[in-house]
C-alpha cells in the first residue's frame, strides 16, 4: 500500500477511535486520556501494526501551538491576573527545581548520562500537562480558582521547560559541561519571556483588529486559524519564546476580541477550535499509548537493563509527585498572606480615597476629578480583589488536589524525541520520560476523582452564581434601557420601536414576527428596520458596559460569560432577522 493511503487510513482511523473511546470514557465515568492511552498501548500490542516515527518538530511546531492557542482563548484575564503568582511559582520556580532535582536523580542512578544532559530530561519531565486534569476538575466540578490555576500552569509551564531545555541542551552538545555563564541563561530566558510577550500582544491586537473589520465569517476562520502560526514563528525568529507569544496572543484575542468581533463569528470560531482540539488533544494521547511498546522494544534490546530503565523511570515519577506535594503548604501559605496583606493595603487606600474626597471632592478642576475617578476606579477593582481572595481562599483539601494533578502529557513525549539520538543511552531517555509520563497520568488520573470525592471540595456555590447573574443582567439592562432612549428621536416611530424593546429586554426570546404592530408593509418595514437600529445601540451599550464591568472585576468569570453569551445571541438573532 503506498504510504500516503496508509498515512490517510491510519489519519481515518484514529479519528473515529478517538471519537468513539471519548464517548464511552464519558459513559463510564473515565477521563477520555487515560482511557486512549490504555487503547493505543493494546492497538501498538496488535501483531502487524505499523511502527510510527515521531516528528518532534511536528507536535512541538503544527500541534502545540493551535493547542495552546485555542485553551488561552478560554482564559478569563481577571482571574489570571489574580492568581499569577501562584501560576509563576507553579510554572517557572517549581519547572525549574523539578527539572534540576530530576537531573540530579538521572545522573546519580544512570551512567553514562553527563548532568546536563541529565537536566535536559529533568527539563522534558518536568512540566505537568493539565489537559487531563483540567477535563476530570471540570467534570467532578473543583472551585473555579483550581481549575483556573491549572489552566495557567499548564499555559506556561511549557514555556519554562523548553527554554530550560534548549539551554541544557547546548550545554550537554557543546560538551562545555556547566561551564556556561549563568547570566547568560538568565538573559536569554529575561529576552525569550519579553520578547514573546510582546510579540505575542502584538499578535493578538492585530488579528482582533483585523477580525473586527472582516464581515465574510470563512475569511475571519481562516485569520483565527492562522494566528497562533505567525505568534509562534515570528517569536522563533528572534530567539523568544513562540510558547509563550502564542499563549499572550490567545488571552488578547480571548479577551478583547469578545467586544469587538462579530458575535457569529467567535461562535463559529469556538466550535472549530473545540472540533481541533477535542480531536487533535486526544488523538496526542493515542499516539502517547502507541508509542510506548516500540520505545521498551528497542531498550529491551539495548545495551541497558530494561528493568534499571524502568526503575529510574519510576523513582523520578515518585521524587517529582512528592516535589510538587511537598511545596503545596508552601503555597497554600503564601496565597493566605497575600490575602492579608491586599486586606491591609486595601484598608489604607479606602482611607485615602476618604481623605482626597473630604479634601477635594468640591473642587471644580477637570483634571483634579479625572484623577479622582482614576483612583477610585482602582481601589474599586483592589476592593474586589480582596473579596474574591476571601471568597476562593484555598484550604488544604484543595492543596492536595492541585499536588496530584500534576499529570504529563504531550510535551514531555514531544520533547523527548529532542534529546541528541547519537547519545548511546538515547532510547533509554526516551523511555524514562514515556514512563514519567504514563506514571503520572494513569495512577493519578484515576485516583483523582477518588480524592475529589472523599475530601468532598467546595463545589461551585450556585445561589452566589445566580445572584450574581441576576445582578449583573439587572445592571445591563439599565444601561441598554438607557441607551435606546438616548438613541430615540421623540418620533411616533421611534417611541413605537422603544416600546417594543423595552418589552423584549426582558424576555430576549421573542421572535421578529411579533414586532410587527400592523399597519400596511412599508410601515411595518420601517419599524422593523427602527427596532433593529435601536437594539444594535442597546447591544453595543450592554457589551461596552460588560467590558468595563469584566476589567473591574467585581462579577465571577462564569456570570460575565453567561451573560456575554446571551448578548451573543441576541446579536446573532437581530443579524438573522436584518438578513446580514
Amino acid at each position: 500500500m503506498p504510504p500516503l493511503e496508509q498515512l490517510t487510513i491510519m489519519a481515518a482511523a484514529a479519528v473515529v477511535i478517538v471519537g468513539f473511546v471519548s464517548h464511552f470514557a464519558s459513559r463510564i465515568g473515565v477521563a477520555a486520556p487515560l482511557a486512549l492511552v490504555v487503547v493505543g498501548i493494546a492497538l501498538a500490542v496488535i501483531p502487524g501494526t505499523p511502527e510510527i516515527e515521531l516528528e518532534p518538530e511536528l507536535i512541538l511546531t503544527v500541534v502545540l501551538p493551535p493547542l495552546l492557542y485555542a485553551a488561552a482563548l478560554q482564559v478569563p484575564f481577571v482571574e489570571l491576573r489574580r492568581n499569577l503568582r501562584v501560576i509563576g511559582f507553579l510554572s517557572v520556580v517549581l519547572v525549574v527545581v523539578s527539572a534540576a532535582v530530576a537531573g540530579l536523580v538521572v545522573h546519580a542512578l544512570l551512567g553514562g548520562v553527563g548532568l546536563a544532559l541529565a537536566i535536559a530530561l529533568g527539563a522534558v519531565v518536568s512540566p505537568p500537562d493539565a489537559v487531563a486534569a483540567i477535563s476530570l476538575g471540570k467534570r467532578l466540578g473543583l472551585p473555579p480558582r483550581i481549575v483556573t490555576i491549572l489552566e495557567g500552569e499548564g499555559l506556561v509551564n511549557d514555556a519554562t521547560a523548553l527554554v530550560l531545555l534548549s539551554t541544557a541542551l547546548s550545554i550537554a552538545t557543546a560538551d562545555q559541561g556547566l561551564a556556561l555563564d549563568g547570566w547568560d541563561v538568565v538573559r536569554d530566558f529575561a529576552w525569550a519571556v519579553a520578547g514573546a510577550l510582546v510579540l505575542g500582544w502584538l499578535a493578538g491586537t492585530a488579528a482582533v483588529r483585523l477580525r473586527a473589520r472582516v464581515r465574510d465569517s470563512v475569511l475571519d476562520t481562516a485569520v483565527s486559524l492562522v494566528v497562533p502560526f505567525v505568534a509562534f514563528l515570528a517569536a522563533e525568529q528572534i530567539a523568544a519564546s513562540g510558547v509563550v507569544a502564542v499563549v499572550v496572543a490567545g488571552i488578547v484575542v480571548g479577551n478583547g476580541g469578545a467586544y469587538r468581533i462579530r458575535a457569529a463569528h467567535r461562535r463559529a470560531e469556538g466550535v472549530n477550535w473545540r472540533t481541533f482540539t477535542m480531536l487533535v488533544e486526544n488523538g496526542v494521547f493515542l499516539l502517547m499509548g502507541y508509542l510506548l511498546p516500540p520505545v521498551v522494544l528497542h531498550v529491551a534490546q539495548g545495551q541497558e537493563s530494561l528493568g534499571l530503565v524502568l526503575g529510574v523511570g519510576l523513582v523520578l515519577t515518585l521524587v517529582l509527585i512528592a516535589l510538587r506535594l511537598a511545596v503545596m503548604p508552601l503555597l497554600l501559605w503564601s496565597i493566605r498572606a497575600r490575602a492579608g496583606t491586599l486586606a491591609r493595603r486595601q484598608s489604607v487606600a479606602v482611607d485615602r480615597m476618604a481623605a482626597a474626597d473630604e479634601r477635594f471632592g468640591a473642587v471644580d478642576d477637570a483634571r483634579i476629578r479625572s484623577r479622582l475617578d482614576r483612583f477610585r476606579g482602582i481601589v474599586d477593582r483592589n476592593q474586589h480583589d480582596v473579596t474574591a481572595e476571601r471568597d476562593g481562599a484555598l484550604g488544604w483539601r484543595d492543596g492536595v488536589v492541585l499536588g496530584m494533578a500534576g499529570m504529563r502529557g504531550v510535551v514531555t513525549i514531544a520533547a523527548a524525541q529532542t534529546l541528541p539520538g547519537d547519545h548511546p543511552l538515547y532510547e533509554s531517555l526516551v523511555l524514562i520520560a514515556f514512563v514519567v509520563a504514563i506514571a503520572t497520568l494513569l495512577p493519578q488520573g484515576l485516583l483523582l476523582p477518588v480524592v475529589v470525592r472523599r475530601l468532598r471540595l467546595a463545589r461551585d456555590v450556585d445561589v452566589s452564581e445566580r445572584a450574581q447573574l441576576a445582578r449583573l443582567a439587572g445592571r445591563l439592562q439599565e444601561v441598554g434601557a438607557a441607551a435606546i432612549e438616548e438613541a430615540a428621536d421623540g418620533s411616533e416611530l421611534d417611541r413605537r420601536a422603544a416600546a417594543t424593546l423595552r418589552r423584549r429586554i426582558d424576555e430576549r426570546a421573542a421572535d421578529a414576527a411579533a414586532m410587527a404592530g400592523g399597519g400596511d408593509d412599508e410601515a411595518r418595514i420601517a419599524l422593523l428596520r427602527r427596532i433593529g437600529e435601536l437594539q444594535r445601540a442597546e447591544i453595543d451599550a450592554e457589551r461596552a458596559a460588560l467590558d468595563v464591568e469584566r476589567r473591574r472585576g467585581e462579577f465571577s468569570s462564569e456570570a460575565i460569560a453567561a451573560v456575554l453569551q446571551a448578548l451573543d445571541d441576541q446579536e446573532i438573532r437581530l443579524e438573522r432577522m436584518q438578513g446580514d
